[in-house]
């Protein structure tokens, strides 16, 4: 009887333990909706894809880095597999790029590379990441991906540039 008791408690204690980390999940998340209402006016759930890469598109274009790091956390969350993701990533690498944070762009350009590899945005992605290396005067990373834009691209108007950048490295 005792050890009946004994896991009938350690049961009931597990799962109120398991309660809490939910509420406080629901609540965080609920912290956040209201957060971003606040903020912006409008409801994060009930915007459309469309909309939503527009106020994007628009953040972007008055360069409010803070807007549009959020609604772009907010897109990637309820729409990943989206047709419009990969311009998302890669205007997020523009972004950090014109804010002269070249690291950051780095890794948002190399995500369009490595996750989006059927993108219309690749080699614009490759071209940039060659470029934001040379800006941290990393020549030989810098050399590297504007060959291989080249090899892998040629004809395309960011091949033409990469060979102008190299003949310029020389």
């Amino acid at each position: 009887m005792r050890q009946y008791f004994i896991l009938t408690v350690t049961f009931v204690l597990s799962l109120s333990t398991v309660s809490a980390e939910a509420a406080k999940k629901v609540k965080d998340s609920m912290s956040k909706d209201a957060l971003m209402i606040e903020l912006t006016g409008k409801d994060p759930s009930k915007v459309s894809e469309s909309a939503l890469y527009g106020e994007i598109f628009n953040a972007y274009r008055s360069n409010d880095e803070i807007g549009f790091k959020s609604r772009m956390q907010t897109f990637m969350t309820r729409f990943p597999a989206s047709s419009y993701a990969d311009n998302v990533t890669y205007l997020a690498g523009r972004l950090a790029f014109d804010g002269k944070n070249y690291a950051e762009a780095i890794k948002y350009y190399q995500k369009v590379i490595t996750q989006y590899p059927r993108s219309n945005k690749v080699v614009a992605a490759k071209y940039a990441k060659a470029v934001a290396y040379k800006k941290m005067n990393l020549d030989p990373q810098a050399k590297g991906v504007f060959a291989d834009l080249r090899k892998k691209y040629p004809g395309s108007p960011e091949a033409f540039r990469a060979e102008n950048e190299l003949k310029l490295m020389r």
